[in-house]
């Protein structure tokens, strides 16, 4: 039954009407099937394109950050000895191997008050100033010792709130009696001096005897005076305020662990381990969006089913662009080397790059400049020919053209694949518009239906009932007529 029919299906008949209705309904829809059946083939091509767009993307950010020459500027530095020091170079580091040897390394002052005290915390000091001086010509800093903080833990807290380059603390030597100490240690290689002499008021409330100032002897077990590095670095004498040395050679960083003449060596070199990770990194990016098309685009001749891009111009130009890039010599190449395959890249039958990283190391060994080059050739120059780019720049340029956004008809930057994606999506609206017309035409179709099926019934009820009341009548005047 339709809107606005009213049927009685097989009621007069004995026919199931709304079955056969629903059958030659089908066989009408068929069309409106084929069409449907469409769109869920062009909604699977807009699913892969948008994977693949992601997949370019992914690629392109990989690219992109291998264009400049700075990023195979990284270098690594190895010391021959680890044991004297440690090397860490940037890529602002010269090449070549260094000599060093350390004299003497950076210490920080330590001293202790020679005498001890009963508690840490008795509020048993004079209260007034200390003040602190450094052997290096600093500006003195003076500490202020209050009630309430002229205690041993309290003169440690405010040399330690006073800006002063040095820590304070409370030294527990486990004697009997007075095992409580003022410790101070320096935080670089200067000699400070502490000068108690200011503390001239005597404390409020002293737990019984108010105590001594403290006092340091700089000398004996309980002193290690504030020492600067001293060291050679290829001939040349130097010496630093700290162990950490990064102002010596551009780009390099020293660590000294031992002293006394200690010797070593060190070399810095280019950083090949990180360029051949991020060459490792093109590649298997590269391979993500190949393998991508790959499995959308093949025919199966088993199944004999094909991929949902398969015979695409969009994906057979992608890929022909693409391989162009990786099969051409770069025009102007600042080296031996000037096309992939030099450096071990080679392209296999599915499309996807395999990289032979045995041919890598002996080109990044023999040429590393070359290398660098191949990625990299005019990066900074603009409106030359795509292939006097380095790979990185034209394959930047080229994945641009294909993963732009689709903005409008008439832009002329719109992306290849959103451009693909907009004109499918189009076909798509076309068809959700033909149905939704066919569908009027197969309402009206049903109704028209239903309304010839419950005329026939209603023809046939009414024969039935004339039928009856013709054999109800005949059956009534034999039986009044007399027999002969």
């Amino acid at each position: 039954m339709t809107t606005g029919t009213i049927s009685f299906s097989g009621l007069a008949t004995s026919m199931d009407t709304k079955t056969i209705v629903s059958q030659l309904m089908a066989i009408e829809r068929q069309p409106e099937t084929l069409l449907s059946n469409r769109k869920t083939v062009l909604q699977g091509q807009v699913d892969v394109f948008n994977q693949l767009n992601s997949a370019l993307g992914s690629l392109q950010n990989v690219v992109s950050s291998m264009a400049s020459v700075a990023s195979f500027s990284a270098k690594s530095a190895v010391a021959a000895n680890s044991s004297v020091a440690t090397v860490q170079a940037t890529g602002t580091a010269v090449t070549g191997t260094h000599s060093l040897v350390v004299t003497q390394l950076a210490t920080s002052q330590r001293q202790v008050s020679s005498s001890g005290y009963a508690s840490a915390s008795d509020l048993n000091f004079n209260t007034g100033t200390i003040t602190i001086t450094d052997d290096k010509g600093g500006s003195p800093i003076t500490v202020t010792i209050g009630e309430g903080s002229n205690s041993l833990n309290g003169i440690a807290a405010a040399i330690n709130a006073s800006g002063a380059n040095l820590t304070a603390t409370v030294l527990n030597d486990g004697s009997t009696g007075t095992p409580n100490r003022l410790m101070v240690s320096g935080l670089d290689t200067k000699n400070y001096t502490l000068d108690f002499s200011g503390l001239t008021t005597p404390p409020a409330s002293p737990n019984g005897a108010a105590y001594a100032n403290p006092a340091f002897v700089q000398s004996g077990a309980t002193y290690v005076a504030g020492t600067d590095a001293s060291f050679t670095l290829d001939g040349v004498g130097m010496t630093r305020s700290s162990n950490t040395i990064s102002d010596a050679l551009p780009g390099v960083t020293l660590n000294l662990l031992e002293g006394a003449g200690a010797t070593t060596t060190f070399t810095v070199s280019n950083d090949t381990a990180t360029v051949t990770q991020n060459i490792n990194k093109f590649v298997s990016s590269y391979n993500s969006a190949m393998s991508l098309i790959h499995q959308q685009s093949v025919y199966d001749p088993t199944t004999h089913t094909a991929g949902p891009l398969s015979g695409d111009s969009t994906i057979i130009n992608l890929q022909m662009d693409l391989q162009r890039i990786l099969s051409s010599p770069i025009s102007g190449a600042n080296g031996s080397i000037a096309i992939a395959s030099q450096i071990g890249i080679s392209t296999q039958t599915d499309g996807t790059l395999l990289l032979d990283n045995t041919k890598l190391s002996a080109a990044l060994s023999s040429d590393f400049n070359g290398v660098v080059d191949l990625f990299t050739h005019n990066t900074n120059t603009s409106n030359l020919p795509s292939n006097q780019y380095g790979l990185a720049q034209q394959f930047n340029e080229e994945l641009t053209q294909l993963t732009n956004p689709y903005i409008a008809p008439s832009y002329s930057g719109n992306g290849v694949i959103a451009t693909r994606i907009n004109s499918i999506q189009g076909q798509m609206s076309d068809i959700d518009s033909q149905i939704a017309q066919m569908e009027v035409l197969m309402t009206q179709k049903e109704d028209s239906l239903n309304q010839q099926f419950t005329a026939m019934e209603t023809l046939v009820s009414s024969l039935q009932t004339q039928g009856n009341a013709l054999l109800s009548a005949l059956a009534n005047y034999s039986a009044s007529t007399p027999s002969k």
